[in-house]
């Protein structure tokens, strides 16, 4: 693993996973950039999943010195639990999230209402330079 503010690795470095029985694992990986964390996830994030990737967010928001990115443009699905780990996070840190969102996440963020109140971007670079110029 690279270390240092401005470090990559080239590619991010996985967290690891668990297969699930109902669905597809998400895949996680985190890597820092600019000064942000930025956590990548892909698959669907339901509530077996987002049980196997709290621990990995838990880490990013215990080891943090500014924001975070989530980068979900390779999630297929989300739901209520989902939802709920995002804004828990969202309440705890500095938080943007990074598209494009499949079209059942971005589904779920209008339903509910939530598009008002996250970080939203359209793409990956975007967010890390939109929560670099953020940080204190």
């Amino acid at each position: 693993m690279t270390t240092g503010d401005d470090a990559t690795s080239g590619s991010p470095e996985p967290l690891g996973y668990e297969d699930v029985a109902d669905g597809i694992a998400p895949v996680v990986s985190q890597e820092r950039r600019d000064g942000v964390e930025i956590l990548t996830l892909s698959g669907e994030l339901d509530l077996h999943t987002v049980e196997d990737i709290a621990p990995a967010l838990e880490d990013v928001l215990a080891g943090r010195t500014g924001s975070i990115v989530i980068d979900l443009a390779e999630v297929t699905f989300a739901d209520s639990s989902a939802l709920n780990l995002l804004l828990r996070t969202h309440a705890r840190a500095a938080l943007h999230l990074a598209g494009p969102l499949h079209s059942s996440v971005q589904r779920l963020f209008e339903v509910t209402g939530v598009t008002g109140v996250f970080n939203l971007h359209d793409t990956k670079d975007e967010a890390i330079a939109a929560a670099a110029r953020a940080r204190p």
